[in-house]
């Protein structure tokens, strides 16, 4: 049980990207799913954990609100993602105390057709670009322990510091999508876990708030995610199903014909489901989630699947606190 904890309950607050979303600008503020698979309410022994995250939504259709596809319209999606945690060993309020500090980047690839054609043939606007999310940074982790149960709190922040790659289209609806929305994040996170001769059962629940964005004056409205999970280790090998959860609470602020105010029918929402598997390969893991789209509204409506892989490497505990 120590070795399963130590490989598989890393917790962090860190709140990602990944999809185009209408009614949140182009980025959500939560990359869906990333912690499936963690027990979100544990924390591990005390020392420096590096996790890594590779998440991938492959080239797709952009669909409209009744589900078909617009003909034309590619894109392709890639975020990397390496948050340093430290779980420093010392206590508060009866829990053991961590922080993170997280960094994501993101890869994207869009097709537009021009609505011309040359050559009898249609055109298009085609561009790429790469860049940095915004840093985020979890000064405050809390974990309990009471028997089989976790309970978690933690607190993040996402500065406003995304970085696109040169000559990269700043606009909510050009060709090429930047590396952050122009906002600052704030997101409290409760995970909850029910941890037993190898079963996993968890919920890591969020919310985040986000600034007005300064270049295009839009606001988008709060949103609450969850990621859970329900899984198993036995020996080496852990396999289970996974659930991702985006609810957007109110709607989006934003300018149309000359009016600034909350537009209806703004509201995004979003439910992935899929399979994971992981392998212990000793002082290291390595796990694979497969996101299948439920439902999804307001939210780029893309509809895509999305695959990623986490890997946990523990770091060791070269500066121990509270006397462990």
């Amino acid at each position: 049980m120590k070795k399963f904890l130590l490989l598989m309950c890393l917790s962090m607050a860190a709140v990602m990207v990944v999809s185009p979303a209408y009614a949140t600008e182009l980025w959500d503020p939560h990359l869906a799913g990333v912690d499936i698979g963690l027990a979100a309410g544990a924390l591990p022994p005390p020392g420096f954990y590096l996790v890594h995250d590779s998440y991938l939504a492959p080239t797709l259709n952009k669909y409209d609100l009744n589900g078909n596809a617009i003909p034309g319209i590619k894109i392709f999606g890639y975020v990397d993602i390496t948050v340093l945690l430290w779980s420093t060993g010392l206590k508060f309020l009866g829990a053991d105390y961590a922080l993170a500090l997280g960094q994501p980047f993101d890869y994207t690839s869009i097709r537009v057709p021009t609505g011309a054609t040359f050559g009898g043939a249609p055109t298009y606007i085609t561009g790429q670009q790469w860049g940095t999310f915004n840093t985020i940074f979890v000064p405050v982790i809390l974990g309990w322990k009471c028997g089989d149960f976790r309970i978690k709190g933690a607190f993040s922040v996402a500065f406003n510091d995304a970085m696109s790659s040169p000559g990269n289209v700043e606009a909510i609806n050009g060709p090429i999508a930047p590396s952050g929305n122009g906002t600052t994040m704030f997101t409290p996170n409760l995970g909850l876990s029910w941890l037993h001769a190898g079963w996993n059962i968890s919920a890591d629940l969020f919310y985040t708030w986000q600034t007005k964005n300064t270049n295009t004056d839009y606001q988008s409205g709060g949103q609450f995610a969850a990621d859970y999970t329900i899984s198993y280790t036995c020996g080496k090998w852990t396999f289970g199903l996974g659930m991702a959860q985006e609810t957007q609470t109110s709607d989006d602020s934003f300018v149309v014909k000359g009016v600034y105010g909350s537009q209806p029918n703004t509201k995004a929402n979003l439910f992935n489901m899929g399979p994971l598997l992981g392998y212990n390969f000793g002082p290291c893991s390595l796990m694979g989630v497969w996101e299948i789209p439920v439902g999804e509204t307001n939210n780029g409506e893309v509809n895509c699947q999305r695959f990623f892989v986490r890997l946990v490497v523990p770091l060791g505990n070269p500066c121990p606190l509270g006397g462990k």
